[in-house]
Order: C-alpha cells, then structure tokens, then sequence
C-alpha cells in the first residue's frame, strides 16, 4: 500500500525519529488503522525522498513505542493503539536519547555499524580461542607477552616508535599511558610544559597530581620552537608534554621539518618528553614521531581509541630503556594491569589488518564531514586537518564563544569552546570546535551542521549579548 505521512512529519529532529511520530499522528487520526500493513521499507524511503536505512530505523522505533510489530516474512503491520504503552515509552531513557543534543563536543571516531558487527565477530572467536591466560592472567603487569610482541612489530613498523617489546607497556588508553608517564617523572610541584591549548584531560591531570602545566605558544603546526626554547630556560621543566600530530583542539600537526627543530631544542635541554601521538593513524603514512629523534629521554603513548571503535580503549606507552621500572609500580597502583580481553582484540586486529583497514576507513570517513561541513559554512575561517577529527572555527562579528554554546545547546546543538582547552589564564580565543565523529548518524551529523549554519547567520539575541 501506499500512505502520505507529509502531513504528520515534524518540522525538527532526526528524520528516523520524525517518521516514527508521524506515524503516531496517522494513528491518531485514523489515516492508519489496526491491521494496517506499511509499505515495504524501500517504496516508503523512495516517496518520503530518505534512506531506506532511515525507514528502517522508523519502523524499528514505532515497534519500541508499540505502534507497531514486525512480522517475519510478512511485513509490518500497525497494532492496536495503547496509550499506556505509548506513555511508557515517551517516559523511557530510550526516547531521552533520542531527544538529546547532536553532538559534536566529544571527541569520537565515526562508527558505522560495520565497526560493530566486526567487533562482535573478533569477540565471538575470542570466546572460542582465547588462551586461559586472557580471561584469569593477573601479571605480567606490563601486559601478556604475545600482546606485547605483536604491539612492539607494529609501533615499529607502521608508527615508526623506536623499542623492543620489553620497552612496551600496555594500558587501558592513552589518557592512562600518559597520566603513567607523568607520574614516572614528575614530582608534586614540578613544572610541565605543553602547549598553550592542549587536550583538557592533560589540564585535569595536572591539578590531580599537583604539578605546574605551563603553556607555551603555538601556530598552526603546535608548540613554536623558539618559545620552547625561552619556556625550557625560563622555567627548566621536569618535562615536556606535547601533541605534534593533530593537537586538540585546533588540528595542529607538525611537518617533519618543525618536529626536526622541537627534538633539536628537547636534545639541547635534556628534558624529558611525553608525546601524546594517539591522533598518528588519522594522518597519512609519512610522519615519524619525536620519539624516533630522542629514544633515550621520550615517552611514547598512542591507542587504537581514535581510529578505530571508541571501546577499544588500548593504549601503548613506549618507555625509554631503564625507566621501566619506575614505571611498572605506577601502573600496578593505579590499574594493577591493563585488561587482557581487550587487549586481545586489539592482538587479534592488529594481526589481520584490521586496525590498518578501519584506520584507512576511519581517515575517509573524517575526509568526507571535513568537506560536508567546509561546504556547509563556507565563509566561516577554521582550521583543520584533511583527514582530521575536529574542526577549529572562528566566529563571527557579535558571537562570543560561551554565547554562542548556549544559544546553540538550546537549539538541540552541543560543541565545545576553547576556555576547557587553555593551560594558562588570559582572554579565550574567539573559536569553537566540532567534532567530526561525535554523532555516528549522518543525518544528525548534517542536522548539527544546519542548526550551527543558522545561528552563525544570525546576530546573538539581546540578553545573550547583556550577559
């Protein structure tokens, strides 16, 4: 059959969860009537001009709020209207979810289903294969050595980090590696340099473990030689925490002529550095890390959080020869060890491809929101990577950034400023940033992109401007 839910459909929000109301509505006004049987997914998705994967989302949501039932090789038919089981739902965490903000304040990978259905493939022949020592191994505390090997050949081999498997110590993601490596060099009190706006986990960390983060200025390739080097002789830092590849949050990434000049002042100073490089598979083959310049005074940390699914938090800290043992105690007080099954996915991806195939994947994905959305505000500055995860945009006349944030949350809109992001006190920068990958849906995605397009159009409102 064919139905004409235009009348019904809600001028906002997702499109899957508009069908779904619309045709709640259609019940209610007996244009659909129990027994009813909906047109197939396609013949619907053809005359409302959506996805076909869009009609099957509806059609799924008006089966959880009861419209609805699914019947196998026969269809989808309407049910007798229940208010009470309608009213449940709208009072279900599930329709909470739907309502919520799109967001892109997170930093997350894009996952397509497909990530998913792999993930549950590899968990599935884990269950079937894995070594007892997977599911009951309580040490080696740096990690159970087949994981450790195959890790060590592939930091090597595709990141370019200098070391052997007894140099790797596995933890359960970046940001752990980095808070292990912090706490192997540094002293309450002691001053860290990075970069003047740096990933906000790096700001809370330096309040949790009472040392001094101190900024220092950046352009569009991260941290400046030259004021690393005034920063070193200022305040001789216990170490140097820096990103050189895709800095969050303004996508800065280093050529390999500027990481050449960073590792010259480091080497002239002795300092120790800690490289966050968990961005190095969103960027091409090409890029050899600072660590590969400075292995005796370098802490490595990198994860397959970014590229590949967001729960596979397995993250690698590479540290240099004879400071393994200062750095083992941290780990075993803080997680005892990083998780086995995880990590066993990860040996299991690593071995096969799979980290390299969703990493090309991942960089693709990026590339085609980094254009979507190029094209959406044209006109607007920003900077970002080609295959990057954020977007730093500039606002402009009238928006302040905070303004700007919560005129767009109201909107249905979530993004992030720069004040979460600033190491030292001083007037914010006149940016927001999106994340690429916040929403996995590309229609919520490009939803975002139109909400945010309008309001950058408009003027802020008056008592928006008062506050």
């Amino acid at each position: 059959m064919t139905i004409d839910l235009t009348p019904y459909l809600p001028a906002h929000g997702p499109k899957y969860l508009a069908i779904a109301r619309a045709l709640a509505e259609a019940i209610r006004q007996g244009e659909l009537t129990p027994g009813t049987r909906l047109p197939p997914h396609r013949c619907l998705a053809e005359t409302l001009a959506v996805s076909v994967q869009t009609v099957s989302r509806a059609y799924a949501q008006a089966e959880k709020m009861g419209l609805v039932q699914a019947r196998v090789g026969s269809g989808t038919w309407i049910n007798s209207l229940d208010d009470s089981q309608e009213t449940e739902y709208l009072r279900s965490a599930n329709m909470a979810m739907d309502a919520s903000p799109v967001d892109l304040s997170i930093a997350h990978p894009i996952c397509p289903p497909g990530h998913h259905l792999r993930f549950r493939e590899t968990l599935r022949d884990v269950a079937d294969s894995a070594h007892p020592d997977v599911i009951d191994a309580c040490r080696p505390i740096a990690g159970l050595l087949h994981q450790r090997e195959r890790a060590s050949q592939w930091l090597h081999d595709t990141l370019g980090v200098p070391g052997t498997p007894d140099d790797r110590v596995l933890c359960n993601g970046a940001a752990h590696g980095v808070m292990l490596a912090i706490a192997t060099l540094v002293q309450h009190g002691d001053v860290v340099l990075t970069e003047a706006l740096t990933d906000h986990g790096l700001i809370a960390l330096s309040r949790t473990l009472g040392l001094q983060l101190r900024g220092v200025a950046i352009d569009e390739q991260g941290v400046i030689p030259d004021a690393l080097d005034a920063a070193c002789r200022r305040y001789r830092p216990r170490a140097v925490c820096l990103t050189p590849t895709q800095l969050n949050p303004t996508g800065a990434t280093m050529d390999n002529a500027r990481r050449d000049a960073v590792a010259e002042v480091l080497a002239r100073h002795g300092t120790w550095v800690i490289e966050d490089d968990v961005h190095a598979l969103l960027e091409p083959p090409g890029l050899s890390p600072l660590t590969a310049r400075l292995p005796r005074q370098s802490f490595h940390v990198t994860s397959l959080t970014k590229a590949t699914v967001s729960g596979l938090r397995a993250g690698y800290l590479s540290v240099p020869r004879g400071q393994l043992h200062h750095t083992l105690p941290r780990l075993r007080a803080t997680s005892w060890m990083a998780t086995p099954l995880v990590f066993e996915v990860a040996d299991r991806w690593l071995a096969d491809g799979t980290v390299d195939a969703l990493a090309c994947e991942q960089r693709r994905l990026l590339a085609e929101r980094q254009q979507l959305t190029r094209t959406r505000l044209t006109g607007h500055a920003m900077a970002s990577r080609p295959t990057g995860m954020h977007i730093w945009l500039a606002l402009p006349g009238a928006w302040r950034a905070e303004e700007l944030q919560q005129q767009a949350l109201q909107e249905g809109l979530a993004i992030s400023t720069a004040q979460s992001f600033m190491v030292d006190q001083g007037p914010p920068p006149r940016r927001i940033r999106l994340s690429m990958g916040g929403e996995n849906d590309p229609e919520r995605f490009n939803q975002g992109l139109t909400i945010l397009a309008r309001l950058l159009g408009e003027a802020p409102p008056p008592m928006l401007q008062i506050v």
